[in-house]
């Protein structure tokens, strides 16, 4: 769901490396730049393999720089580096975007002053584009100086006031840098625009719950459902700010909702209701678990939580056959069910081997308490 942080110009990538021929069928490169333009990267990277660039009437410029695009595709971001460096050698016009594209590459090899540099050199061509102001503070953070990096979006954000993702960045970054106040001064800016959607409800509530105001959170969210209707990050981050909030029951319906989004969310809306004491909705959201073992190991604990005794031991076997019995808190848990049922003989096969330290002490307590009771004649 969260947007891309580079708004550049994508059709940049095929259109500016020098002239091409008017058939691409007659000039492999022109083909290549079809193929990356209708986004068949594989066909795109086969027909540049076999292009030789040393060969006569190869346009050289273009062709490193459709190797650098296809590259980028690939998350080969070095390949994509040296691509673009091979294209600038000789490029003669078109410079800047190239640049652009050498910034973008070198930020996702995790060389940032490289990338810094190539942004410099895009001079005002580049800082035409809303997408580079973005790629500079990307660069500025990841070499260690946010607040060079805030600088830059709000040099941004003033030339393209248009342009919301300048402003959900600074956000975003706000909140990184732990600097909540501002992120909810700047949050309530961005949530005002028509265009706002569910990614900065979930920032500003984000930025209000660490700040400690979950109540202001809530509304914010609440108001981001009944718009934009039920959206997994904006319902987790309601569950989230619910139990900052002492309010675990809201945080499980929460996340309830979330489950028909994301299935592996059952888990965590079954914790949320067992933490209300909503034992019943724990077991209902449990059943909709999808890992096996999970599911068991919490099954227990909300049967232990109710003191379902005879429904814990009832699960001696499953556990046995999602290889929990190897567990030893749960063979511990499932030992001090079978003890409270009078069933002394299970609980010792369970407490058999236990070698956990933590589990170990409660152990020997337990056949302690076992012992007492079978010389008394009973508990």
């Amino acid at each position: 769901m969260r947007r891309t942080l580079f708004l550049l110009v994508l059709a940049l990538g095929v259109a500016h490396a020098g002239p091409r021929k008017s058939r691409s069928e007659d000039d492999p490169v022109a083909l290549a730049g079809l193929l990356v333009r209708e986004g068949a990267w594989e066909r795109a990277a086969a027909t540049l393999d076999a292009i030789d660039p040393a060969a006569k009437g190869i346009d050289v410029a273009r062709f490193w720089t459709l190797r650098g695009l296809v590259a980028l595709h690939d998350k080969e971001a070095s390949a994509a580096v040296d691509a673009f460096s091979r294209a600038l050698a000789v490029a003669t016009e078109g410079r800047e975007l190239l640049e652009l594209h050498l910034a973008r590459a070198s930020l996702a090899a995790e060389r940032p002053d490289q990338a810094l540099t190539a942004l410099d050199r895009a001079g005002e061509v580049g800082a035409s584009l809303p997408g580079s102001w973005l790629l500079r503070a990307q660069a500025l953070e990841a070499s260690g100086r946010p607040d060079l990096a805030l600088a830059a979006l709000e040099a941004g954000t003033i030339r393209f006031s248009d342009q919301p993702e300048l402003q959900r960045q600074q956000v975003f970054l706000l909140v990184r840098l732990g600097l909540f106040r501002e992120a909810r001064a700047r949050g309530e800016g961005l949530l005002s625009r028509p265009d706002s959607g569910a990614d900065d409800a979930v920032a500003i509530a984000e930025a209000l719950r660490r700040g400690g105001d979950t109540r202001e959170a809530m509304t914010i969210l609440e108001a981001a459902l009944l718009r934009e209707g039920e959206d997994r990050d904006l319902l987790v981050q309601a569950a989230r700010a619910a139990l900052d909030d002492g309010q675990p029951r809201n945080a499980g319906r929460f996340l309830e909702r979330a489950t028909s989004l994301d299935p592996a969310l059952a888990l965590e809306s079954a914790e949320a209701y067992r933490r209300a004491g909503e034992h019943e909705a724990a077991l209902r959201m449990n059943a909709q678990v999808t890992d096996p073992q999970a599911k068991a190991r919490q099954r227990l604990g909300l049967f232990i939580d109710a003191e379902a005794w005879d429904r814990a031991v009832a699960l001696d076997e499953r556990l046995s056959r999602v290889g929990l019995d190897r567990d030893d808190g749960v063979r511990y848990g499932l030992a001090y069910c079978y003890f409270r049922i009078g069933d002394f003989h299970g609980a010792q096969r369970w407490l058999a081997d236990i070698v956990d330290p933590a589990a170990f002490r409660r152990a020997t307590e337990l056949r302690q308490a076992i012992a007492a009771c079978e010389e008394s004649g009973g508990c």
